[in-house]
């Protein structure tokens, strides 16, 4: 006797909503390979591979939250409601561009508008959104102290990092002051097992998981980035616990990566047999 699929705990609006924006990353990934003469004179990343966890994180932040992203977040963006015209807009350098008028690279937003999660402006270099993320989180912190916080809402901070980027020092610092503090913040850390063209194992000693065990009060989880049900029941409980204790969790994503590192660091230049291991997680697969 077959047994029964298990049912999904996810309102099934969430999970087309979830597919049709995958499908919609995977297509913007296709167009911008197929015009690389184009697009590769701006420096860019996709999320392929990274959809099923930005989905689930940028589908669930509130218009009250804070977030600070990395370069490869654009499903995330498109999880907040942000168009794909209007992330194009950033890629080509156009004045008409939401986040900066066409000053800043792909996938940094810099956004304060109703009905959307504040975004700040942040450095193109990779971590150093750790530690302002971890201010803005201070600030709420402070606010809630005074009684100034308007609204019955209870504002998080979302800091978006790449695994590789957790073996900076200022990522150490804002680990630190968070714990410290006890403040609202969740960390999101996407692990493809990739920092540029060297592997997690000629980086680093540990995976963010790990290594945050050193932080006594930074409470910790894993998921597996690559399926949407699973990231999205994992981070609405980190959510859950952020916005309730109003103290800080890391959360460890594994995910497959399956596009280039950016537009100018091509996959076909240094990756071997472990991508068709990765095109094995696809989330769409």
């Amino acid at each position: 006797m077959m047994a029964k699929a298990k049912k999904s705990k996810i309102d099934q609006k969430i999970l087309l909503k979830a597919y049709e924006l995958m499908c919609t990353a995977r297509h913007m990934a296709i167009i911008y390979d197929e015009n690389k003469e184009i697009c590769s004179k701006y420096v860019h990343s996709t999320s392929r591979g990274h959809e099923a966890i930005q989905l689930a994180a940028g589908l669930q932040l509130l218009d009250v939250d804070y977030a600070s992203l990395y370069y490869r977040d654009e499903s995330m963006l498109l999880g907040m409601g942000l168009q794909p015209y209007e992330l194009m807009l950033q890629l080509m350098a156009k004045r008409d561009d939401p986040f900066s008028g066409g000053r800043t690279y792909y996938g940094h937003p810099a956004i304060r508008k109703k009905g959307f999660p504040t975004i700040p402006h942040q450095s193109s270099a990779t971590g150093m959104q750790a530690i302002p993320a971890t201010g803005m989180a201070h600030g709420l912190a402070y606010l809630e102290s005074q009684k100034l916080l308007k609204g019955k809402s209870r504002p998080i901070v979302l800091c978006s990092l790449g695994d590789g980027s957790v073996t900076e020092g200022e990522v150490a610092e804002a680990f630190q002051m968070a714990v410290l503090k006890k403040l609202p913040i969740l960390y999101l850390i996407q692990d493809n097992d990739w920092g540029i063209s060297a592997t997690g194992e000629e980086m680093r000693a540990m995976d963010a998981y790990e290594y945050a065990a050193g932080f006594k009060g930074l409470e910790r989880m894993r998921v597996d980035g690559s399926r949407f049900e699973l990231s999205y029941e994992g981070l609405a409980k980190a959510i859950e616990y952020v916005r309730t204790k109003r103290a800080p969790i890391l959360v460890h994503a594994k995910c497959p990566l399956l596009g280039h590192h950016t537009s100018g660091v091509r996959k076909e230049w240094y990756r071997g047999d472990d991508l068709s291991v990765h095109e094995k997680q696809d989330p769409l697969s």
